[in-house]
């Protein structure tokens, strides 16, 4: 009875997290997400248009939750390069606390969907620029060159998504702690290159 007093909209959302990114696969059929949403075919074309419309919509509410949960894992610290690494705590949390996935609903829908509608590119080009204007953001912040700061975010960015990766090859935690550990041996390389010629605060470009 709770459940069905749930809006139908909230339902077929939760289904989808469970059914899409978690139990199985993007090309999960609409009517298998409608029945373990309780809802009927019609109601998800209702309210989301098409099956485009719908994982638009699924990722759009992971993306939102996701960017609050990383940029508190950034507010948490004042220490520059933990700052860079935020990311791997934030998605640690994100796993353990709030929307889990068995890799990355992101990365899953862009390899799934080789043609996905202006409204789905949209949410997967957000998660894409957001991914390395925070890196990018957060690197200015320590002392390096242009030239090293630019291929740190780079190289960050690439930790990460071997990390996501990893995690649907192995279990999250040390998939995590081994992608948290490449991208603090790379910020550290990053600073010995730049020791004797570092600027503070050096513009990102990447």
């Amino acid at each position: 009875m709770a459940r069905q007093s749930t809006p139908v909209r909230q339902r077929l959302l939760d289904a989808g997290d469970e059914v899409l990114f978690v139990d199985g696969s993007v090309h999960t059929p609409v009517d298998v997400i409608c029945r373990a949403a309780g809802a009927s075919p019609p109601s998800l074309y209702a309210h989301f248009g098409n099956k485009h419309g719908f994982l638009a919509a699924a990722l759009r509410r992971r993306l939102d939750v996701w960017a609050g949960v990383w940029q508190r894992a950034i507010d948490a610290t004042d220490d520059p390069v933990e700052r860079v690494l935020a990311v791997f705590p934030a998605l640690r949390a994100y796993q353990e606390e709030y929307l889990r996935e068995r890799w990355c609903a992101f990365s899953a829908t862009t390899s799934a969907v080789p043609d996905p509608s202006p409204e789905l590119e949209a949410v997967l080009a957000e998660e894409r620029a957001m991914l390395h204007d925070r890196i990018c953001a957060t690197v200015a912040d320590l002392p390096l060159t242009q030239e090293v700061a630019a291929a740190l975010v780079r190289q960050v960015c690439i930790a990460y998504a071997g990390t996501i990766v990893s995690m649907l090859r192995e279990p999250d935690a040390p998939s995590i702690a081994a992608g948290e550990e490449a991208a603090r041996v790379l910020v550290g390389a990053a600073l010995a290159r730049s020791s004797d010629e570092g600027v503070r605060g050096a513009t990102c470009v990447g």
